[in-house]
């Protein structure tokens, strides 16, 4: 089996292929990873690395070696193509980010996302869904906790479809980013047309850096990033999710492949549908 390392926004993933165990592994050829988003009213943003082999060593240097900064990324709707800047970004690392200036998402519409490097090139598309708007946020105390607690979420999921969401929050001085939650990928197989109150778990900053500490705490201005995703989207992010819980750690596996949506690589083009909420834990 040959597992694939890929740095998704500071996080290191494993991504495994349906091969027979090979420890040592010859001729690696680095596929691109992708990790990039979209949503309604913002530009695209896409983090670039290169996979590595599984018996990499893997350090500050060699995490920013691996960071793709050279390649041609370019975002198209159908009618019009951008072209991507390379910025810094210190919220991430390697800290470089392609971003765009002119090309905003639109709910309801396909993006497609090119990237070019050393003769490759790798392709995927995402779709902006409608965003869902929820009825309620609150914080409540878990039981025989004085200060430790959850945020909850209620919504009503809409009927006669299929969906899809993924949620995310950010600590007011403490983040510097969204992160998601530790459940964060669900569908309405369950709920389907239904109103439902979900409790959302802190989650860990990366997938290296775990914690068993999923509580907020009494006095944190927690914003809550509620976005709905395609269902590509949903299958990259919850066959990942399974290859983190599953196994407890990233340098291991359960043998299943983290499914992508990406031509000629790896990682995730996601299109996010976004609402955003604040609550104070108290």
């Amino acid at each position: 089996m040959i597992k694939y390392l890929n740095l998704l926004a500071f996080s290191i993933i494993l991504l495994s292929s349906c091969v027979e165990p090979n420890f040592e592994v010859e001729d690696y050829q680095s596929q691109i990873v992708i990790d990039g988003w979209i949503e309604q009213g913002k530009y695209p943003q896409v983090l670039l690395t290169l996979s590595a082999p599984y018996f990499s060593e893997i350090d500050s240097v060699s995490l920013r070696n691996y960071s793709l900064t050279r390649a041609k990324v370019s975002v198209s709707n159908g009618e019009i193509t951008e072209v991507l800047t390379l910025k810094p970004n210190d919220a991430y690392f390697p800290p470089y980010m392609y971003v765009g200036t002119s090309l905003k998402g639109e709910v309801g519409k396909s993006y497609t996302l090119t990237v070019e490097y050393a003769g490759v090139k790798a392709i995927a598309t995402t779709t902006i869904p409608e965003p869902v708007s929820i009825d309620s946020l609150w914080f409540a105390l878990d039981q025989g906790k004085d200060s430790l607690g959850y945020i909850w979420v209620q919504f009503t999921d809409k009927p006669s479809r299929k969906n899809y969401y993924r949620t995310l929050t950010q600590i007011k001085n403490t983040d510097s980013k969204y992160i998601p939650n530790y459940f964060p990928n669900w569908n309405d197989d369950y709920f389907d047309g239904q109103k439902v109150e979900i409790s959302l778990f802190k989650g860990n900053k990366t997938s290296t850096n775990k914690t068993d500490q999923v509580y907020y705490q009494v006095g944190d201005t927690i914003s809550l990033k509620f976005t709905a995703i395609d269902k590509a989207s949903y299958d990259f992010w919850n066959t990942f999710q399974k290859e983190i819980l599953n196994t407890g750690n990233p340098f291991a596996s359960t043998n299943a492949r983290v499914q992508t949506n990406v031509t000629n690589g790896l990682g995730i083009w996601c299109g996010y549908g976004s609402s955003y909420y604040q609550v104070i834990a108290r």
